[in-house]
């Protein structure tokens, strides 16, 4: 049994930092075997995933690109090929990460690259223009973060075992069709022999009759055989279509109609009834899906007559949002007038796959905001600074009543709220490191809660452990990002409500949450009954300048939980927020704890 039967996936470093080959081995190989990646392998296949057998990474290192290039020969030469390689672009004193791709390409055409930089010595049409294919590529900048690495190897592993059991599948039955068409020939070489047999026996009938009706006798039980077998194939057939986990279906493009077609083709899995259609079946809709403005595959192939690959969102009976893959495919070439002509259409549920690579665009584009943030800030800061100090000039050599003297207060005024902002901009912008240390979380949550809502009618409630932990923080960046928090519930409830605050120890065991890093951990929930927050707008609040609320006057300017977040993650922490329109609001905050 091949490596890659057995759930094994190879990966190669090449960097001519140790630090980076270990810091990679320890993302990828303490994971645990993902029940995601085995059900995406049955799909594929077509049978249930062994529990024995888990997917497992192993992690190889290189520290010069020609070294890398012959690991990668070796392995191929071996049938135990590299999934994915992890490629620094300065590799001295050898060839660059760019030659060093090129030479990889050469040598195994499936591998998945990740290249790992912290400088921009290529662009990225350099880059693009030197390689053949640009589809099994990703940059990621250093520093990077684990969930990153994880990320992004995880989503390459997969494309890279989908293409190869998609391989696998392809050449066995290659094999098999042509061990198929091998029989055939072979029988019908015997049958025309028998023919002539009968012709000769035909013209002696009278002196060989025994000899000819043992002759039939012999065919007979021969065709009964071969029917039984038959029949046989044609259940096999017919189980394999059964069990493959997605829809499969061939239907007739003159009237939609749905001539074969498996268990899943149908929600519930009870099978297709005779004369249904095939957007009955799969979407529950009236009429064909052209008609009412979505792609269908049938017309796609009829117009192009080959086979046609696009997705269609679909809305499941839950009203949840599904992506399917669809796959279609002439069963023959275009018939005479007047016969059916077949398609065969597949469909794959893509919905996490899509997920996951909206989060990591999402998480890229908030990179790059908050890089062009924090460099426009500090400058910004500097250039202000000389704005303050002149006006306070300018003030100090004019007498008191001078009619300048209103003017510069305002532009003072404006001065300080523009310090502030290009505050928050450096702290959303991780400009501002924060310097961690051990402090008592519940007198800072109360500080802070008290110093907002002075002179407001709203009613705290403090619920803390009694023995809570000290959280291993920056506790003037906390603090901003807890009053920004009380800031938001205060404006959602005006001038009365109740607010609930509690603080606990938790440990993560990273078996519950695999994405969040295992520890001690303090979490802190703030519970407010205000007006919420729509669902619809719930996965934009963390987003700089998303606001629900009137912008002005220092509201709903969008960066207050913008700016609490990135204190958060800053902190090696994680934040969650939960809303009901008219029932309230309810934030999440973890937060590492002082170990020692």
């Amino acid at each position: 049994m091949t490596a890659i039967a057995q759930g094994v996936r190879r990966v190669l470093i090449i960097d001519d930092n140790p630090e980076i080959h270990n810091d990679i081995k320890k993302i990828l190989q303490p994971t645990t075997a993902s029940d995601d990646f085995d059900a995406l392998l049955s799909d594929i296949t077509g049978k249930a995933a062994a529990k024995a057998h888990q997917t497992m990474i192993l992690v190889d290192s290189a520290f010069q690109g020609d070294e890398g290039v012959k690991m990668v020969r070796q392995a191929r030469m071996e049938d135990r090929p590299y999934a994915l390689a992890f490629v620094d672009m300065r590799i001295p004193p050898g060839p660059d990460g760019l030659q060093t791709l090129k030479k990889l390409q050469m040598e195994d055409d499936r591998l998945q690259y990740i290249i790992i930089t912290a400088f921009s010595d290529y662009s990225w049409q350099d880059i693009s223009d030197a390689l053949v294919s640009k589809d099994n590529l990703l940059i990621i900048k250093k520093p990077f973060e684990s969930i990153e690495i994880r990320q992004s190897a995880s989503a390459l592993l997969e494309k890279w075992h989908i293409a190869m059991e998609r391989e696998h599948i392809l050449a066995a039955l290659a094999m098999q069709r042509d061990m198929l068409e091998d029989q055939v020939r072979e029988r019908t070489a015997e049958l025309d022999r028998k023919n002539v047999l009968l012709e000769k026996e035909v013209e002696e009938r009278k002196k060989n009759e025994e000899e000819i009706r043992q002759h039939r006798n012999m065919l007979e039980e021969e065709v009964a055989r071969r029917s039984a077998r038959i029949v046989e194939q044609n259940n096999f057939l017919h189980t394999v279509i059964n069990s493959l986990p997605h829809p499969f279906m061939v239907v007739n493009t003159v009237d939609y109609t749905v001539a074969i077609a498996n268990k899943a083709g149908r929600a519930g899995g009870s099978g297709v009834p005779r004369g249904e259609k095939c957007y009955q079946c799969l979407h529950g809709l009236p009429h064909p899906c052209h008609e009412i403005g979505l792609p269908c595959p049938l017309q796609e192939v009829l117009w192009h007559d080959e086979p046609a690959l696009f997705e269609q969102s679909i809305s499941d009976p839950q009203g949840n949002e599904r992506i399917l893959e669809v796959y279609t495919s002439p069963v023959a070439s275009q018939q005479e007038r007047g016969e059916k002509k077949q398609i065969i259409e597949y469909c794959i549920d893509i919905t996490r796959r899509k997920k996951l690579e909206a989060n990591f665009l999402k998480n890229s584009k908030m990179g790059l905001v908050a890089t062009l943030a924090g460099g426009i800030a500090h400058d910004f800061n500097n250039l202000l600074m000389a704005i303050i100090g002149n006006i306070e000039l300018a003030a100090m050599n004019i007498p008191p009543e001078h009619n300048a003297c209103g003017f510069l207060d305002d532009a003072t005024e404006a001065s300080d709220q523009a310090k502030v902002l290009t505050h928050k901009f450096l702290l959303f912008s991780n400009f501002d490191p924060p310097a961690r240390q051990a402090v008592p979380l519940g007198e800072l949550i109360t500080t802070s809660c008290l110093a907002v809502l002075a002179g407001s009618n709203i009613v705290q409630e403090f619920h803390f452990a009694q023995d809570l932990w000290m959280g291993y923080i920056d506790p003037s960046q906390l603090d901003l990002a807890l009053r920004e928090l009380f800031c938001n519930a205060l404006e959602a409830m005006g001038t009365e409500g109740l607010l609930i605050l509690t603080a606990e120890n938790i440990i993560r065991s990273g078996q519950v949450h695999p994405e969040k890093t295992k520890g001690k951990y303090v979490r802190i929930t703030l519970r407010d009954q205000g007006v919420g927050i729509d669902h619809k707008d719930l996965v934009n609040v963390f987003d700089p300048y998303f606001s629900s609320k009137v912008r002005g006057n220092g509201k709903g300017m969008g960066l207050g939980l913008t700016i609490a977040s990135s204190i958060i993650h800053q902190h090696q922490g994680y934040i969650d927020i939960e809303s009901i329109p008219g029932k309230g609001t309810t934030v999440y905050i973890e937060l590492p704890a002082e170990t020692e």
